[in-house]
């Protein structure tokens, strides 16, 4: 047995805590040179000129050079990046940028922006510390989290003067918006990556379960004043997909997947 002394204890102590920093260093080191270490490595900002000749503003995520360390972070899941992108950035906070007509001054000006982005650049930060220098331990969710989050991206959006229902897939976050008291960014960026994805891969066969969901609401009458139908119904939609089996099944491949990439940890189920 090795006895030590208290001074000797201390010393000790001080070099592991010491070799603990230095590790830390390293990997924010390691990490502010990779990907992330600047925003113009994966974000782009463009005018588009719509139909009725107004220019709009969209913020992109661009496929990142494969030489840059961490670039598969970001091209492995563009659509998760997109999703955050999107949906976790506050469009008032460009408005700045409107006026800009050159593209290089634009994107010029963006970076500044969206890297001090209140919602957008925390989640960022996050899922370096988790993922990449690993000095935050990942979330650990379960498959009833994810796929409570994963229905809302199927909706019934309208009724058409037929009666009929009109859905669609992935459009807007009204419905977690309007559901979840408190958001989940990552679990939504990766349902939304998953679904979107496979929207039409025969293997899951997600597209035609959705019509025929739809199909089998459309029977029932769930009223006769419009707006209260369309509640209905698209409350009956999320527990029809809810039930999906394969929908369950496309999450957990697409976890499987990316498990490695991803800033949470799926739970195991219990058998």
């Amino acid at each position: 047995m090795i006895h030590l002394n208290i001074g000797q204890y201390q010393r000790l102590k001080n070099s592991v805590i010491t070799l603990l920093f230095l590790f830390i260093g390293i990997n924010k080191t390691i990490a502010q040179e990779g990907v992330f270490s600047d925003y113009n490595n994966f974000l782009v900002i463009r005018p588009v000129e719509l139909l009725d000749k107004t220019t709009i503003l969209t913020q992109d995520i661009k496929s990142v050079d494969t030489s840059l360390k961490g670039a598969e972070y970001i091209n492995k899941q563009p659509l998760f990046w997109n999703y955050l992108l999107v949906n976790y950035t506050e469009p008032e906070h460009y408005k700045s940028l409107k006026h800009i007509n050159d593209t290089v001054a634009l994107q010029r000006a963006y970076i500044p922006l969206v890297t001090k982005d209140a919602s957008f650049a925390p989640l960022v930060t996050d899922y370096v510390d988790k993922v990449v220098v690993k000095t935050v331990a990942r979330d650990t969710v379960s498959m009833n989290e994810i796929v409570n989050i994963a229905v809302k991206f199927f909706s019934i959006t309208r009724i058409t003067e037929k009666g009929e229902y009109v859905g669609k897939i992935c459009v807007g976050v009204n419905d977690i918006k309007n559901t979840e008291a408190k958001r989940k960014p990552y679990i939504e960026a990766f349902a939304f990556n998953a679904i979107w994805k496979n929207r039409n891969n025969e293997q899951y066969n997600l597209y035609p379960y959705f019509i025929d969901a739809i199909t089998k609401i459309y029977a029932l009458n769930l009223g006769v004043n419009n707006e209260d139908r369309l509640l209905r119904a698209q409350g009956a939609l999320f527990i029809q997909m809810l039930q999906s089996d394969q929908l369950i099944k496309l999450l957990e491949d697409e976890y499987n997947s990316d498990k490695d990439i991803l800033p949470f940890i799926l739970k195991p189920r219990s058998s």
